[in-house]
C-alpha cells in the first residue's frame, strides 16, 4: 500500500526488509534489514511531517506467508486538503522502491539502470481508486508482467552500504519465488 486516504486522514506504512519466513527469528535482529527498513519509514516521517501531524507506529514483522518484511504502520492528521496527485508525487517512489535521497538526478538513474536491464515499465509504478471519498493507492511490485510470448517475474531489494551481494542475489529470487508459487510455478 502506498496510503489510503480518507477524511484528512492518511495512512501509509514502511514495508522494507525481506527474509524467508523460517528465518523470521534472525530476521528481527538483522542490523542491515533494519537499519534498511528505517531509511524508509524515517523518509515516509519526514516527507510527510509538513502535510499534517505523523502519528508512527511500532515496527512489526509482517507475515505473507514464505515471506516476512519489516512494517510500520504511519498515520497522518493533514493540515489541510491537498490534490492526490501531490501526495502520489510527494511519497512515491519510496525509499523501499527508489533512490535516497530522492533527487531528479537519482531518479533518472533509476529508470535508466531499470530500462538497461529490461525492467517491465510498469514495475512499482502507483495504481490507486478513488471510491465514495477514500483514495486507495498500491504499488506494482509483485506480479507476472508479460509482452507477446515474453514473460518477466521482476523483482526489487533495498541495497544500502551494509548490503551483500550474495544475500541480495537470494532476496530477489526469494521474491520471485513467492510470485511463482501464487501462480503455480
Amino acid at each position: 500500500m502506498l496510503f489510503h486516504l480518507r477524511k484528512g486522514r492518511l495512512k501509509t506504512m514502511a514495508l522494507a526488509g525481506t527474509a524467508r519466513a523460517e528465518d523470521r527469528s534472525v530476521f528481527a535482529f538483522d542490523e542491515k534489514e533494519i537499519r534498511e527498513h528505517e531509511y524508509v519509514a524515517q523518509t515516509l516521517v519526514a516527507s510527510l511531517s509538513d502535510i499534517g501531524m505523523v502519528k508512527r507506529g511500532e515496527r512489526r514483522m509482517m507475515d505473507l506467508g514464505k515471506l516476512v518484511h519489516f512494517h510500520t504502520p504511519i498515520e497522518v492528521f493533514m493540515y489541510g486538503d491537498h490534490a492526490i496527485d501531490y501526495l502520489v508525487r510527494k511519497m512515491h517512489p519510496t525509499p523501499a522502491l527508489g533512490p535516497h535521497p530522492r533527487t531528479p538526478e537519482s531518479l533518472e538513474l533509476l529508470y535508466e539502470w531499470r530500462s538497461r536491464l529490461g525492467a517491465p515499465r510498469g514495475f512499482g509504478a502507483p495504481f490507486g481508486v478513488y471510491d465514495h471519498g477514500e483514495f486507495h493507492a498500491v504499488v506494482a511490485i509483485r506480479g507476472i508482467y508479460w509482452e507477446g510470448e515474453q514473460v518477466a517475474v521482476p523483482s526489487g531489494c533495498g541495497v544500502i552500504e551494509a548490503s551483500r551481494l550474495t544475500n541480495e542475489w537470494r532476496e530477489l529470487a526469494l521474491k520471485r519465488s513467492a510470485v511463482k508459487a501464487c501462480f503455480g510455478i
